[in-house]
């Protein structure tokens, strides 16, 4: 099954998607520590654009595991929204700039981010989903 194919039927499948997203948002905001270090180390821990890149990348880095940690306990609508805007303006940046790797990845991470807001959205709903059903008959 394709990383961008999930199944919102079964409340296995939206669990498993919950939790795939908030692995996406603990790869995001590995990427924003990422970017405090090495960034904030380029331009210098003191310089006005070093202090910008740290307190940016700061912000990545927390909303991404506040997302991470609500989306595998099957929540975080509203945290996984926020961390995929977050993403979609860096993902916006890197095509400006043609960072085609970051670019590449940032897009593949965003997908399964998305994907586990469904998840999360499709748990919160409660509906009723087809394994329910067939637990009522067991």
């Amino acid at each position: 099954m394709a990383f961008y194919d999930i199944d919102l039927t079964t409340r296995a499948g939206a669990t498993g998607a919950a939790k795939q997203g908030g692995l996406a948002c603990f790869v995001f905001a590995g990427m924003g520590a990422l970017g405090v270090a090495l960034l904030g180390g380029i331009a210098g821990y003191t310089t006005p654009e070093g202090i910008g890149f740290m307190f940016g990348g700061g912000l990545e880095a927390v909303v991404g595991v506040i997302a991470g940690l609500r989306l595998r306990a099957g929540k975080g609508v509203f945290w996984g929204g926020y961390a995929a805007l977050l993403l979609t303006a860096e993902t916006i940046g890197k095509a400006v700039s043609l960072s085609i790797g970051g670019f590449i990845l940032s897009v593949v991470v965003l997908v399964i981010m998305v994907n586990g807001i469904r998840g999360a959205l499709a748990l919160k709903r409660g509906v009723l989903f087809e394994d329910d059903e067939a637990e009522v008959f067991c």
